[in-house]
């Protein structure tokens, strides 16, 4: 049989049931908030780790003339190669139901057993026979095809050749087709013949033996592989070395992770004052019943251990609500967050110690919360506790001040005194719906930003279309007969390739693009970081972007480096960096560069269109195709800079998009410790409520009362989210350049996120206060009197 003070804690539940509840809801609501964004985070953890090195990557992957099965056992036979194999990668073009796309043909020397970068079909069949396709999953919503469709694909100046769509395959190792606006699909070698391309494999992929081998180490074998291929009388055209075990993706997945962990921990915290409030009222209305248990003999042990002991089994039924609902949100969003990285939790479950972790944080967070208050009563001397006169303590100073302000309605001075009646519940509930607000307006300035930094590099890009040929052209050619075409304002003929630093040591890092305009270019003008530009007369200025610094910290301002390029050795002098996006750039002037590579002919031309035409940008593109085609120019594909856009702004606004997610999530805890608040001033006031009924207050009077009090506390806490957002501005702009791009801060708000923020807390006060002010309604005037 339960002891009298375990009868008397029981009895407190039972009739103080909504105070209760509300106590196992700001817990269990906290654990819902923290544990789905912790099960995310290591269900994310897992599957972007797990299934991609389970796709076994390739360390490095190798360009070449041509790969045979003779070169790959050579390169198998090297001691510290694993395994080795051969594709082709092919640019082509596809027509959709939403217009012509850019595609990324993938084949494979055995289709059937690839080992390297696995390829995994989920539907149709795999491998495609000849005149056939599977699309990448990633890719088939931006294609906007199913199983049994037909897709149209050119290559270069060759007819559409229609494929049919017989499956879909996941290629993990892939960045999202959708973020990237390509079509991926994998192809036989009869097909690649159809569409007018060479069958040959020229790409050869190699995974080390040693699987812990960092990156230095990786390049060093990839040396020896590139010798071996070398000595049989091919060109290496490159060489990739990724970080090993790094997906392509690895800064945004790792942003997104840091992102969850840090606001899952903030919410965590935001819900502990939530459980602070709660606990510490309900401890405050029970101190003459602790002065009179003191009286009769009981120890401040006996007390602490009670109430205790009730923060204990209120956080294990709150964890009992929490986990499962934490598991179901947590599974839902990784799923979603994982299908857009182009990854798959289907048999991956929560980590034990993930669930364990939870556990405790629900059981000890109402005990930590409550040790204080439960202390403080304990040491409170009989007297005290007996004179104790709860709620009814004077507001102080506040209190005074309001009582002096002139033409205020006493509902209305009732209101403004009852919000700054318990100073510290308020500040606990300001700090959390503040906290929300300032990370709600940190997003929009972080969007803001990302805005203005793509906007700076492409206004610095005056040209709508890059065409790319299948032969180098002389660049009067190329310029004369893009100008002929009616809607073409300039063109200018350009030159690419692509360049790795060759090392002291002797290897070579990681193969980048270059890109060489005309000097002066009329289509290019990026903004310069440090340093200069290009200029007319410069033969080997280099100028790079912050990126490729990033990569290779050695290209700095003044420095002199050797580029490999087209397999040769050159000298170049790093003049300058600038802002050109997330993708790692250098560019050259261009009769530099076609010298090496073509003989002053030149592969690729930029045009711009004439302002204000009626064509649109793809008329022109079809335009284009058509001239170059009837003078027998072969364009192999066209990209619009729209597109590339796009792309850009779909990578970094991802990150930008999340974190007004978790704001939202913020938000939600800060309105659920409103709701918790004002629940506890109507319980606390039920008397005075009475009174109120008692002298002719009618309902609306006591609705607005209620009402008046939360929007009082929510415009307080919308006032001090502006301020807290200049530092959460900052930590948020200054993490995403480092994980990113580098972005300018806005440290101020705009206004019209300032005016959302305002709608916002008005719409979470006014949820957050139509319960307790129901409530408030609903309570007799007897009853209300009765109230202890």
């Amino acid at each position: 049989m339960p002891s009298p003070r375990w009868n008397k804690v029981l009895r407190d539940v039972w009739l103080h049931k909504p105070r209760t509840v509300l106590v196992v809801l700001a817990i269990a609501i906290g654990i819902t908030g923290a544990g789905s964004v912790l099960n995310t985070w290591s269900l994310l953890r897992r599957v972007t780790r797990e299934e991609f090195r389970a796709s076994n990557p390739p360390s490095a992957t190798f360009r070449t003339d041509s790969v045979d099965d003779a070169l790959i056992a050579r390169v198998r036979a090297l001691p510290a190669v694993g395994d080795a194999q051969a594709r082709r990668t092919v640019i082509a073009a596809v027509r959709t139901a939403n217009g012509p796309r850019t595609a990324v043909l993938f084949v494979a020397g055995d289709p059937a057993n690839i080992r390297i970068g696995i390829v995994h079909p989920e539907a149709g069949v795999w491998p495609p026979a000849d005149g056939q396709i599977a699309v990448e999953r990633s890719s088939v919503e931006f294609a906007s095809v199913t199983l049994g469709d037909s897709l149209e694909v050119q290559l270069r100046d060759a007819g559409p050749e229609p494929l049919k769509v017989t499956g879909i395959a996941r290629d993990v190792g892939l960045a999202p087709g959708w973020m990237e606006h390509v079509v991926y699909g994998f192809v036989s070698r009869g097909t690649l013949a159809r569409l007018g391309a060479p069958s040959s494999l020229n790409e050869l992929q190699v995974v080390v033996r040693d699987r812990s081998l960092d990156q230095a180490a990786v390049r060093r074998v990839a040396d020896d592989v590139k010798r071996v291929v070398e000595s049989t009388g091919r060109r290496v055209a490159d060489v990739n070395v990724p970080v090993p075990g790094r997906h392509i993706h690895a800064a945004q997945i790792d942003s997104l992770l840091f992102t969850q962990g840090a606001f899952g921990v903030l919410a965590l915290l935001l819900s502990g004052f939530l459980v602070v409030n709660l606990i510490g009222a309900m401890l405050a209305g029970q101190v003459r019943e602790i002065g009179v248990m003191k009286a009769v003999g009981a120890r401040g042990a006996q007390i602490a251990g009670m109430y205790l002991g009730l923060a204990l089994v209120l956080g294990l039924v709150a964890s009992a609500v929490a986990l499962p609902a934490a598991a179901a949100i947590g599974l839902a969003y990784a799923q979603f967050t994982a299908s857009v990285l182009n990854f798959d939790v289907t048999g991956f479950t929560i980590p034990p110690g993930i669930i364990a972790l939870q556990l405790v944080v629900g059981i000890l967070m109402p005990v930590v919360a409550a040790a204080v208050p439960v202390l403080r009563g304990c040491r409170i001397s009989v007297s005290e506790a007996l004179r104790d006169s709860g709620i009814g303590r004077s507001s102080g100073s506040t209190g005074f001040l309001l009582g002096r302000a002139s033409g205020v309605t006493r509902p209305l001075l009732l209101s403004l005194r009852n919000a700054f009646r318990r100073r510290q519940r308020m500040a606990l509930t300001l700090l959390a719906l503040a906290t929300g607000g300032a990370v709600y307006l940190g997003a929009i300035n972080l969007r803001a930003s990302v805005v203005r930094s793509v906007d700076l590099i492409f206004d610095s890009q005056h040209y709508d279309i890059v065409l790319r040929f299948g032969r180098s052209w002389p660049a009067d050619s190329l310029e004369s007969a893009l100008a002929s075409v009616p809607g073409v304002a300039r063109a200018e003929a350009w030159s690419a390739g692509r360049a790795a630093v060759s090392r002291p040591d002797g290897t070579m890092g990681n193969t980048f693009s270059v890109v060489a305009p005309p000097l002066p270019s009329r289509a290019l003008a990026l903004a310069v970081e440090s340093g200069r530009w290009l200029t007319a007369g410069d033969t080997n200025a280099l100028v790079v972007n912050r990126p490729l610094m990033k990569d290779d910290p050695d290209l700095k301002t003044g420095r002199d480096v050797t580029l490999i390029i087209a397999g040769r050795p050159t000298r170049w002098t790093v003049v300058g960096v600038v802002q050109s996006g997330p993708t790692p750039s250098a560019w050259v002037p261009r009769e530099a560069l076609a010298r090496i590579l073509g003989g002053g002919r030149f592969d690729r031309a930029v045009v711009a269109r004439a302002p204000g035409g009626p064509a649109s940008t793809l008329e022109i593109v079809q335009r284009v195709r058509a001239e170059m085609a009837r003078r027998g120019i072969d364009v192999e594909s066209s990209d619009l800079l729209s597109e590339n856009r796009r792309v850009i702004e779909d990578h970094l606004l991802m990150v930008a998009g999340f974190l007004g997610v978790m704001s939202q999530l913020m938000i939600v805890v800060g309105g659920l410790g409103l709701a918790a608040t004002m629940s506890l001033s109507v319980l606390e006031r039920t008397r005075e409520i009475g009174v109120m009924r008692a002298i002719g207050a009618q309902h609306h009077a006591i609705l607005a009362m209620v009402q008046v009090e939360g929007l009082v506390i929510a415009v307080a806490s919308w006032a001090i989210a502006i301020p807290l957002s200049v530092p959460m501005s900052v930590v948020l702009g200054r993490a995403f350049g480092r994980v990113m791009i580098p972005v300018p801060v806005t440290l101020l708000p705009e206004p019209g996120g300032v005016l959302r923020w305002l709608a916002v807390v008005v719409v979470v006060s006014v949820a957050g206060c139509a319960w307790p002010a129901f409530r408030a309604m609903r309570v007799t005037t007897s009853a209300a009197l009765a109230y202890e």
